[in-house]
Parts: C-alpha cells; structure tokens; sequence
C-alpha cells in the first residue's frame, strides 16, 4: 500500500503489519469508501471494515453464500460516522441493478440484505449493441446524505435524481427508492471545443454538491472549466433543484475517477481552499496530481510518484479522511 499525504506533499509507506490479514489473503475482495474505510470480504463469508489511518477493525455479520458479491462494486457508508446507529455498508454492481447493504452496528441481529432495484433501461445504439452490453441503467454518480444514497440518472434522455432510503426498524432491513424530476438548471451545456466532461457527486457539511468538469480533447489534464452546484432541500413532487455556487470556501473537494467523492478542511489541513483535487487517472502509474483552482480556473499538477510501472492490482486510488468521532 502506498500513501500520500495531501498536507506534507510526501509519500508514507505502510508495512503488511499495520494491514489486516483477511486483506492480503488471496482471493478476498476490498472495496474503498468516500469516508475512507476499507469493507474487506473474505472467501469463507467472513467481512469487516477497517481503517487505514486508525487501524481500527469493525466486524460485520458474515455473507452467507447465496449472496455472490462480484469483485466490482461501488462500496458507500451512508453516514460520515460509523458510530451512528443506522449507518450502513451499501454495495453497488457496476453492472447489473443490485445492490447488498448491512448495518454497520448492532448484535446478532445483524444481516446481509440483497435488493434488485429498476431506474430504467440502458439507451445504447441497437448496431453497436453485443451480447455483453447492459440492458438496465444502473446506479453510477452517487453520494451518502443523512442515512440515504443519492444518485443521478438518464432515462428516455431525460435527467433525474433517484434516492435509495434505509429502514432498518422493521423485521427485516428494507429500502425505498423515490425519483425526482431535474431542474432545468441543471442540465449541461458544453462550453465552445469541450469534447467530453464528469460529473462528481460530494457530500460536505450536511450538503450535497455537483462537481461538472469539462475536458478539452478528451484530456483529463486539460479543464476547460468546472461548474459547482448545490442540491436545494427536496420537496415532494417537485424537481429537484440544483443551483450554481461560484465558491466553496474553505473547502477541497476530493474527487476520484470511480465517483467515491470526499471532502476536507482546506486550511487546518495545509490545502488551498475553493479548490478541486483529484488524480489523472490516464497518467501510468497515477502518479499526477491536479488542484484545480476554481476562482483562477488555473491548473497546478504535482507528482506523487515516480514509479511509472506501478500497477494498481487491489483497490483504485482513494482518499481517507481522519473518521468523525
């Protein structure tokens, strides 16, 4: 494992000692989170969560073997403290609608919960359609907020936002998915010689952001802009409203390739503030690091690493934050 610091510009080498066994054994799954913990999924249904910076391990209830996890998930917390009662693990396929979700605390009581969920059917041009191409749209940008997972998505080119709501006060764990209309607001406009662009969903302070990058030629090292939105309070039967904000303040907004977006205090970190941080995930090896400054919409890219053969074989990049008490 290799580790950046943000604050220091420097790297920190970690030893297999600090790491739990379950993860280097062969064959076991990890998956990274937004807050920064690692769930580890072992072969003989055994799962738990652990810190990298704290070394702290929590167990979860084990995965029984008719729940068949693939190795690519998107993996959230549904709070930003695992203290909280309610918070929970959620586990995305990135290619079919599924999803596994377990709460984090509790006793015995604890279980796996699968849930197939619909959000419609994948648009794809019928003559480049193979036998391997999705059907269903499934869940892609998506942030934790107060207990929920919030995600956009495209159906009949229309934009909405869809929302997955935990219960587990009942029997059995549940979700509920609710869908809302998009404001016109919200809808992209490329800028002149934008080729392509992301869209990154952060959660920070108790609100949820829209990061949209615009890339000139395909080149994520060359930004073109980047427009900021914040999702105003949903109301029922409304469109959701999204509103542009020309500054985040003391904030950096930490983005990655795979959409598990975080966020830190810029200046008790040593950070530039109203700034975005992420990797040129194009780049061999990972190693460049852009901070985009929004204000001066400038572009300063420093190298972690110099090892250009570096290959990513566990986990893609991810920040960790020091977790919420």
């Amino acid at each position: 494992m290799l580790i950046y610091s943000l604050p220091e510009r420097s790297i920190v080498y970690t030893h297999n000692s600090s790491r739990p066994q379950m993860m280097m054994m062969e064959g076991n799954l990890s998956f990274s989170t937004p807050q920064g913990w690692l769930v580890i999924l072992g072969q003989a249904s055994e799962a738990s969560i652990w810190h990298p910076l704290t070394g702290e391990t929590i167990t979860l209830p084990p995965i029984h073997g008719d729940h068949r996890i693939p190795d690519s998930c998107k993996c959230l917390l549904t709070r930003s403290s695992v203290a909280h009662p309610d918070c929970a693990v959620v586990l995305l396929d990135v290619n079919d609608p599924l999803m596994w979700f377990c709460r984090v605390n509790g006793g015995a009581d604890r279980m796996w919960v699968q849930h197939a969920y619909d959000i419609g059917d994948h648009y794809f041009p019928e003559e480049f359609r193979t036998p391997s191409t999705p059907t269903k749209n499934v869940v892609d940008d998506v942030a934790a907020l107060g207990g929920k997972l919030y995600f956009r998505f495209t159906e009949s080119d229309q934009d909405f936002m869809g929302v997955f709501d935990f219960d587990f006060h009942g029997h059995t764990p549940a979700v509920e998915f609710y869908e809302f209309d998009v404001s016109e607001e919200f809808n992209l406009k490329f800028p002149e010689g934008v080729c392509s662009a992301s869209i990154h969903l952060v959660e920070s302070m108790d609100e949820l952001f829209a990061v949209c990058i615009f890339y000139v030629d395909f080149d994520p090292t060359n930004i073109s802009a980047a427009h900021i939105f914040k999702m105003e309070e949903i109301c029922d039967e409304e469109p959701v409203a999204w509103h542009r904000v020309d500054d985040i303040g003391d904030r950096a907004f930490l983005l990655t390739g795979t959409n598990m977006s975080t966020w830190c205090s810029a200046s008790t970190n040593n950070l530039k503030g109203n700034s975005l941080y992420f990797l040129g995930h194009l780049v061999a090896g990972h190693r460049n690091l852009c901070i985009y400054d929004i204000q001066e919409q400038s572009m300063e890219i420093v190298q972690v690493h110099d090892q250009e053969d570096m290959e990513i074989v566990r986990t893609p990049p991810y920040w960790i934050n020091v977790p919420p008490c």
